[in-house]
Formats: structure tokens, sequence, C-alpha cells
């Protein structure tokens, strides 16, 4: 159980220190300025890799031991930085589970919705009063009074019976 734990915190502790010191690399922050330099220091290896997969460049115009980015230096310093943020994340997210922030989250959680439930209920039963005391019919006996009427054919065209 404790191996576990150290091993869950160490793994986090590994994602968060891959975040952060990509997040401090100069790829992210060309990708960040949004400016792409006219020539890129690079090692032999940096250079020989970089070279293979069509990163950099020979140019006469770069001093010895830097190359020109070339056109997908850009996509892949954005690639970078999108690692980077992801990788930080995760691992502060990891290293929050293995502290044991996960279990205090979950019953602040619980205790809140009870809470909510609480007052929800109590509100919802003040208002279910209100409208059933509002709400009920007042019973009035209903008065029939039956009018007779004559019955007398009317006379539906021409003028009134009664004006000539």
């Amino acid at each position: 159980m404790i191996k576990q734990r150290i091993a869950r915190l160490l793994g986090a502790l590994l994602l968060v220190t891959l975040g952060v010191e990509g997040l401090f690399s100069p790829l992210a922050h060309l990708a960040l300025m949004r400016s792409m330099p006219d020539c890129v220091e690079a090692g032999p290896m940096g250079a020989a890799v970089g070279m293979e997969f069509r990163l950099l460049t020979a140019v006469p115009d770069c001093p010895h031991g830097s190359f020109a980015p070339a056109a997908s230096y850009h996509v892949v310093a954005q690639a970078v930085l999108t690692i980077s943020l992801a990788a930080l994340l995760l691992g502060v997210l990891a290293l929050a589970l293995a502290v044991g922030v996960g279990l205090r989250a979950r019953r602040v959680v619980r205790q809140l919705r009870g809470w909510v439930a609480r007052r929800f209920r109590m509100v919802a039963v003040a208002a279910s009063e209100i409208v059933v005391q509002l709400g009920q019919p007042a019973m009035e006996p209903i008065v029939v009074r039956s009018v007779r009427t004559a019955s007398r054919p009317q006379v539906r065209r021409g003028p009134p019976s009664r004006s000539c």
C-alpha cells in the first residue's frame, strides 16, 4: 500500500517536472512569442536529429554551430508547448490524487450536496404551502335560474314584422 502510494507520488512528480521543463524550453518560448529566429543553436546530436527530420537546414548565413529553422519548426514548437502543458496539468492532478486531495474533495462535495438538498427541500416545502394556501378554490353554490322564453319563429328575411 505504501509502495503504491510512493510510486504514484513519484510518477506525479515526474509528470510535473517534465511539464515545467518543457514549458521553460526554448521551443515553448518560440511558440508563445510566435516569432522565428534567423538561426538556432544546436549541438552535434540535436543538429543531426533536426537535419534528419527536416526541422533545421544548413545555410551559409548562420555562424558555425547554428542552423536555420525549417518551415515545420514552428509546428514542432507548438506541439512541445501543448504536450508540456498537458503533462503539467495531468501531473498536478495526479499529485493531488496521490496526496489524498481527491478523498477530501469527495467528502466536501457530498457535504455540499446534502446542504443544498436540505436548503432546497425547505424552500420547496415553503413554496408548496404557499401554493396550497393560494390555490384553493372557493366553494360557492351556483344559482341556476331557468328563463322560459316563448317559442316564436323569427323571420330572417325582410323588414322586421313589427315595423310594418
